[in-house]
């Protein structure tokens, strides 16, 4: 069997082995194309991934065939509960990764004597696997053990002086969009990777709090909380896999400045 949670809960611990998790390599694409009169063929406008959908074929095991195999039953029906909405997969085969998604379609059991085999069928709408741990930096005993990372982060530097370049790697294989988390003072600051420029207005104390979010589905600019986009001039950065260069320009410049995100892989 292969170890597996999922919300944080052990297959084992209610019951359930994972025989297998059947992921595709890849999800499945979406062509985008037209076709013309008059024109033979069709006009390509690119392809992009839809949902990645995946089945866990896995063993309901109790010790007995009646209450303790219903309750168990039970228990698997709690977890992939939807009203959860998205939940968070673990595979022990799959290390240092997390993949979020949720039931979808039907979870018909076939039952044997004791135990019962099922397909749990599971879909991934943002169909990229995570790292499990986020650039967050850490220290030895907030979760983490020698050897897990995070504890000397290139992604979080000391900001003191205009012209400074920072270089924040992205290590896994699909774009992330990060939440850039600025602590501290600064005046007319700018933050720029070559080709895009954030631009903040006005000044911040040495007690303020700052988080940009590039996520698509967010472009939101915070300042203690509070909405503060109309201190920005709304660009928002993409890390493509790989090193990016960032160059901080302004006056009274002593922040810290954080780069938070996942690595996102194909696989």
């Amino acid at each position: 069997m292969i170890a597996a949670t999922a919300d944080g809960v052990a297959f084992e611990s209610i019951g359930l082995g994972l025989k297998s998790h059947n992921i595709p390599v890849l999800p499945p694409t979406k062509d985008n194309t037209i076709e013309l009169a008059d024109r033979d063929g069709a006009v390509d406008f690119g392809s992009t991934y839809g949902p990645r959908i995946f089945n866990l074929d896995c063993i309901v095991m109790a010790d007995d065939p009646t209450l303790d195999y219903q309750r168990r039953v039970a228990l698997v029906a709690a977890l992939f509960n939807i009203r959860k909405r998205d939940i968070v997969f673990t595979f022990g085969d799959l290390i240092g990764k997390r993949y979020v998604g949720r039931y979808a379609g039907t979870m018909d059991i076939t039952k044997l004597i004791f135990d019962g085999e099922v397909s749990i069928p599971i879909k991934m709408n943002s169909p990229w696997p995570e790292s499990t741990q986020d650039t967050t930096v850490r220290e030895y005993g907030q979760g983490l053990e020698y050897g897990q990372g995070y504890l000397y982060s290139d992604y979080a530097v000391w900001i003191g002086s205009s012209g400074q370049n920072i270089v924040v790697r992205n290590e896994g294989s699909i774009s992330a969009y990060p939440v850039l988390r600025i602590s501290g003072a600064f005046s007319s600051f700018s933050l720029t990777d070559g080709v895009s420029t954030l631009v903040l207005s006005g000044t911040s104390s040495a007690s303020d709090v700052w988080e940009i979010n590039c996520d698509p589905g967010e472009c939101t600019v915070r300042l203690n909380g509070q909405n503060a986009y109309f201190r920005s001039n709304g660009v928002f950065f993409e890390l493509r896999p790989g090193n990016t260069t960032f160059t901080v320009s302004g006056g009274s410049l002593a922040f810290n400045l954080a780069f938070v995100f996942r690595y996102k892989y194909l696989y």
